[in-house]
């Protein structure tokens, strides 16, 4: 069976292309809250984190009032989790581009009653449901919970969410591929881009994973509580 990864990849490459042969980067725009709040960068576990996921929150639909600074904290967060569980910046572009899409099907039916903080837990989830979909070894919803959501709600809560998101996608989370390409070289060339604004903004980088989450996604129940603490 073909991965689904597979073909994200070889789009990602293309589109990783086209923005090295672009003459500029100048048109890339990260959300609001992401250009005003640059000073949260130093939670970015990567360099590139911070404005990937900045022109993630305008691809996705956000308003300005939906992103708050907790909000942007746990989004940090989760792209943190997921490179320590191993994931490669391809997969976690791949499961960004998706979740884009859903949240676009999110926002159409509860967009405008949607507090920040609803958003902010939205957008982790919709970032989930991709992990689901894209790729062959996840991090099951328990593990989201415990280091995500546990001062927040139940795992049996946080399954009744997941399934509700679900039903705004009409249960189907393949994305067309066309749209997928877009999106992917639009968050590739965010994942490159070193905004005026961030210039001299730490992050909190470390170098990519070290020896002890080397088997990260297959022993990630015992080891990553400690990591996502700082």
């Amino acid at each position: 069976v073909e991965r689904r990864t597979a073909s994200c990849v070889m789009c990602l490459a293309h589109s990783m292309e086209s923005s090295i042969a672009a003459e500029s980067l100048g048109a890339v725009q990260l959300h609001p809250q992401f250009v005003q709040k640059a000073h949260l960068r130093v939670h970015a576990h990567e360099a590139s984190d911070f404005g990937m996921l900045g022109r993630w929150c305008m691809l996705a639909g956000f308003s300005a009032e939906q992103i708050d600074e907790s909000g942007m904290k746990l989004m940090l967060k989760t792209v943190k989790m997921l490179r320590l569980c191993d994931y490669s910046s391809e997969d976690i572009v791949c499961m960004l581009a998706h979740a884009a899409v859903y949240a676009g099907r999110t926002l159409a039916v509860c967009g405008p009653q949607m507090s920040a903080r609803e958003a902010g837990n939205t957008a982790v989830l919709l970032i989930y449901l991709a992990q689901s979909y894209t790729q062959d070894e996840t991090c099951p919803i328990r593990v989201w919970h415990q280091h995500l959501f546990r001062g927040y709600c139940s795992v049996s809560d946080l399954d009744g969410v997941v399934l509700k998101l679900m039903s705004f996608q009409r249960y189907v989370l393949r994305v067309e591929s066309g749209r997928l390409s877009e999106l992917l070289q639009e968050l590739a060339e965010a994942k490159d881009y070193r905004a005026p604004e961030l210039v001299g903004v730490p992050c909190a980088s470390v170098g990519g994973c070290d020896s002890r989450c080397a088997p990260a996604r297959r022993s990630l129940r015992g080891k990553v509580q400690g990591w996502l603490r700082v």
